[in-house]
């Protein structure tokens, strides 16, 4: 029986190491927190499930395949953890060629995905927050959603277990071991030796610093989380008020419906700002003052809402926005699955088929995309802002 030790148990690690379990591997996951752990990216209260980006025909089909995917989990698992309450994608002007709104409309209306372009009076009547004369332009994608991240990766998690997995939680990564030129394992900050045939890194905003060599493809950034409190109105909430992106390649906001409790979150997929991933999470007042302004533009009537909390979501940003999933061609031993760049939680439920075949060196149609490879254009994720 093959072996490998996962380092990092967010979900790019539980899904690679659950589906590695299925195929016979002996796999060990090791983590410095709990599972999940808070500070994870993974470690949230929702995502955005769509499979809108732009003219990229990989990243739509990958999505779709996700899609069917949740599906299948929500049918398998003791209850729904992925809402299909549609995707509105808002746009300041009108859709036009090269637009990110437009690109994606028109790529899944070829594919037969249920979306429709909205005109003024369906708009005004079928999602009433929103101001026409602001976002005069969109379309509603009814095949999207969001799930809720945390509960996935603990459910996912106990199901990597149930498969054979065993976990190191609250034990860090200190280095790899290596006999002569091949990496031979991982040795613990608690100075534990877990040696394996595989060391496969899937660490998320830590995965740079753990593996220095990587800093010049791929850094953590920080992006603001911020939840107000929308109160018991369900103008916040699904249908009337689906998850949402604000003409999204150009000013970067995303948002949700409201949840039960009134708490409803705005997010923003920019540019971001470079972090160390242990430095503390600080959402800064002038990330908070953007938010209100976007809110005063946009949603005024959420404009005065109370802050609930703030959280600064980490990600792991590469210099052309696609994934790194691929064995380190200098390293033998060593496989990296990283570089989520703020857009890979929507694809769990192909993620670990996907490493699994990675380690594997199986021919998959989709790897080739996120080979190893070194610094070029910085092209980046299609919805990524520069606000």
């Amino acid at each position: 029986m093959s072996s490998i030790v996962v380092v990092g148990a967010g979900i790019f690690g539980v899904t690679a190491a659950w589906e590695l379990a299925r195929r016979g591997w002996d796999v060990t996951v090791l983590d410095p927190g709990s599972i999940p752990r808070a500070v994870a990216a993974s470690t949230d209260v929702s995502k955005v499930i769509r499979a809108d980006y732009g003219a990229d025909a990989l990243y739509t089909g990958m999505a779709r395949a996700a899609l069917a995917g949740w599906d299948r989990w929500n049918a398998e698992w003791p209850r729904p953890l992925y809402h299909q309450s549609g995707f509105l994608l808002l746009a300041r002007e009108d859709m036009t060629p090269g637009q990110f709104e437009y690109e994606s409309f028109q790529l899944l209306a070829r594919e037969g995905q249920p979306v429709r372009r909205l005109m003024t009076e369906e708009r005004a009547s079928r999602f009433p927050a929103w101001p026409v004369a602001r976002y005069p332009d969109g379309y509603f994608n009814e095949r999207a959603g969001w799930a809720e991240s945390a509960n996935v990766v603990t459910h996912a998690a106990g199901l990597a277990r149930a498969a054979g997995v065993a976990f190191h939680e609250g034990d860090g990564f200190s280095h790899l071991i290596e006999r002569g030129q091949r990496v031979a394992g991982v040795s613990t900050s608690s100075g534990h030796d877990l040696r394996a045939d595989i060391v496969l890194v899937a660490a998320g905003a830590w995965t740079p610093t753990l593996l220095p060599q990587l800093e010049r493809v791929m850094w953590a950034t920080g992006q603001p989380v911020v939840h107000v409190d929308a109160g018991s109105s369900e103008r916040w909430r699904a249908p009337q008020f689906p998850v949402w992106a604000a003409d999204i390649s150009r000013t970067g906001w995303y948002g949700f419906p409201a949840l039960a409790d009134g708490a409803l979150k705005i997010g923003h997929h920019g540019s971001g700002r470079r972090v160390h991933p242990d430095d503390p999470r600080v959402v800064l007042p002038e990330e908070i003052d953007r938010v209100r302004a976007f809110l005063e533009e946009s949603l005024p009537d959420l404009a005065g809402a109370p802050v609930r909390s703030a959280r600064l979501c980490l990600y792991c940003d590469t210099f052309d926005g696609d994934f790194l999933i691929d064995h380190d061609p200098d390293r033998p031993g060593l496989v990296v699955a990283a570089g989520d760049s703020g857009h890979g939680f929507k694809f769990a439920p192909i993620l670990g088929a996907l490493i699994a075949d990675a380690v594997e060196r199986r021919d998959q149609p989709w790897l080739p995309r996120f080979r190893w490879r070194s610094r070029g254009p910085d092209t980046r994720e299609a919805a990524r802002s520069n606000a």
